[in-house]
């Protein structure tokens, strides 16, 4: 039952971010990324792997070329955004992109399995302990979705039974 409510409700935000609309672009820092902070440090999660830091709202150009060719590639007509939304799937994480004004972004980073971790050591099967433990309670939660806001940029983690089962980086894209 738990896994019917959990799919529904990831089914819900898909639909609502398809109905959402195009939002609005910050372009007031560090070359139009939303997340730096001015002094060209990153103010939000970011997803590091293979030598790449992947921050949320960044140019996604330099950091594919950093990870090299993925293993899959979708691109799509943009349901909630203007332009198109790329899909770029590497061995243990997906990265989702929308357009503004012609250049792509990074929308969300999603953990596929237990391949990779965040940078406080949490994957899929940690326990809600370990992310409690990493993250704190600053967060908000509901039908199982713990979500930690910092900058533009969120970080959720869904969890049935105890265990992690799902990680996602997401850019706050509307103010």
């Amino acid at each position: 039952m738990k896994k019917i409510i959990s799919i529904m409700l990831l089914l819900a935000l898909l639909v609502a971010g398809c109905a959402g609309g195009a939002a609005g672009n910050n372009n007031d820092n560090n070359n139009g990324d939303k997340n730096y902070n001015g002094n060209g440090k990153v103010d939000g999660y970011v997803f590091e792997t293979g030598g790449a830091v992947i921050a949320m709202n960044a140019e996604v150009a330099p950091i594919v070329e950093k990870l090299g060719e993925p293993l899959e590639y979708f691109e799509a007509e943009s349901c909630a955004f203007q332009g198109m939304e790329k899909i770029y799937t590497y061995s243990g994480f997906e990265i989702k992109t929308y357009e503004i004004d012609g250049v792509d972004c990074v929308l969300s980073v999603t953990l596929l399995d237990d391949s990779v971790k965040t940078k406080e050591g949490i994957y899929l099967s940690s326990s809600l302990t370990d992310v409690l433990e990493a993250y704190g309670d600053d967060y908000t939660e509901g039908f199982g979705l713990y979500t930690y806001t910092k900058g533009n940029s969120e970080l959720s983690f869904l969890v049935e039974n105890d265990e992690v089962v799902s990680i996602e980086y997401k850019a706050r894209t509307e103010e």
